[in-house]
C-alpha cells in the first residue's frame, strides 16, 4: 500500500501522519482537530475553554462533556498510579518557569487555590475546582485517539500518527508492523531499540525536550519536584490517551515505584533510570541496542 505522509508543528510538538494516499483528503481535518483541542485546553492560551475554566476556583460550573471525559479519564489514572497523575499542577509548572511567556525563570508567587480536602469535585455535568488544572500529561493522547477515530470512522484501520514520541500505529494485516525506533534518553539524534506495533500505542516521557537550567516539566505529585531517578520511560497500550498519561504518571512516580506500578497495572514498559539502570517488563518486546 502506498502512503501519503504530512507534518505540522502543533500542540507544542510535531505532528506527523502517514495515511494511505487514497484518503490523503483527510489530513485537513485531521489537522483541523488537534488545533481544535490545542485551542480549547492549552494553559499557554489566555482565551482557552481551559483558562476560563480556571478563573472559576472555588464555585460550582457547568462544563462540556468532552471535559468532563478529561477530568474522569485523569482521576481514573491519578487513582490506579498512587496519585502520581496529576492535572492540578499547573500553578508548580509555572512557578517553576514552564508558563506561557516561557520564561524558565523561578517566581515565588503564591499558588492560586480554595482551601479544600478535595482538588476536583464532579456533579453529573458540573465541576468545581479548588486548584487550576491543565491536561500536558494526557492531551496528546486524547488528540491522537480523536484522530484516529475520524480516520477509522473512513473504514480504514492502515495509519501511522506520531505526536512527539507518542505514537499510534495499525494495520489492518496483523501480520504487518510499523518499525518504531526509540529515541535515546541522551541524544535525540540517536536510537536504543526499535520494537514493531501494531494496533496498539506506545508513548514516551523524558524531561530532554522541556527542561531548563536544574528544573524539567515532570513533577512529582507529592514533592512537587521535579524527578530526577529516571532518563526515559515507555509505555505500550490500546490507546493513546492510556499511553501518554501512563508513560507520565511512571516517570513522575520515581524508578522503583514506577516498576511496581506497571506491574501491578501489568503494563508493557521499558524504563531507563538515570544511572542506565534498565527495566524491561517481558511483554515489551523490543530490540535493545547498546545504551552507551
Amino acid at each position: 500500500m502506498e502512503y501519503k505522509s504530512v507534518k505540522k508543528e502543533l500542540i507544542g510538538t510535531l505532528i506527523e501522519i502517514k495515511l494511505p494516499k487514497k484518503i490523503s483528503f483527510l489530513f485537513p481535518s485531521l489537522f483541523d482537530e488537534i488545533e481544535r483541542i490545542e485551542k480549547k485546553y492549552s494553559r499557554f492560551l489566555d482565551d482557552s475553554y481551559l483558562e476560563q475554566i480556571n478563573f472559576n476556583l472555588g464555585i460550582w460550573q457547568k462544563v462540556d462533556f468532552e471535559t468532563i471525559f478529561l477530568i474522569r479519564k485523569s482521576m481514573n489514572v491519578k487513582e490506579k498510579t498512587n496519585g502520581n497523575f496529576d492535572i492540578t499542577l499547573k500553578n508548580t509548572l509555572e512557578n517553576l518557569g514552564y508558563d506561557k511567556n516561557y520564561s524558565f525563570k523561578v517566581k515565588k508567587t503564591k499558588t492560586k487555590f480554595k482551601e479544600s480536602n478535595e482538588e476536583i469535585k464532579i456533579d453529573k455535568n458540573k465541576i468545581l475546582l479548588n486548584k487550576e488544572i491543565e491536561f500536558g500529561g494526557i492531551g496528546k493522547g486524547y488528540a491522537i485517539d480523536r484522530i484516529s477515530k475520524i480516520i477509522e470512522e473512513q473504514n480504514i484501520f492502515d495509519y501511522y500518527i506520531n505526536a512527539g514520541g507518542d505514537i499510534l500505529a495499525r494495520h489492518e494485516n496483523k501480520k504487518e508492523y510499523w518499525e518504531i525506533l526509540l529515541e535515546h534518553p541522551d541524544d535525540d539524534k540517536r536510537v536504543i531499540g526499535k520494537i514493531d506495533l501494531n494496533n496498539m500505542s506506545i508513548s514516551s516521557s523524558s524531561p530532554n525536550k522541556r527542561n531548563w537550567k536544574e528544573s524539567h516539566h515532570l513533577i512529582n505529585s507529592k514533592t512537587k519536584k521535579p524527578i530526577s531517578e529516571i532518563k526515559s520511560i515507555f509505555v505500550m497500550t490500546k490507546t493513546a490517551i492510556e499511553s501518554d498519561s501512563y508513560a507520565t504518571a511512571l516517570f513522575t512516580s520515581g524508578f522503583i515505584s514506577a516498576i511496581e506500578i506497571s506491574k501491578k497495572l501489568k503494563l508493557p514498559v521499558l524504563i531507563i533510570s538515570s544511572e542506565n539502570k534498565m527495566y524491561k517488563s517481558d511483554d515489551f518486546n523490543v530490540n535493545i541496542f547498546k545504551l552507551k
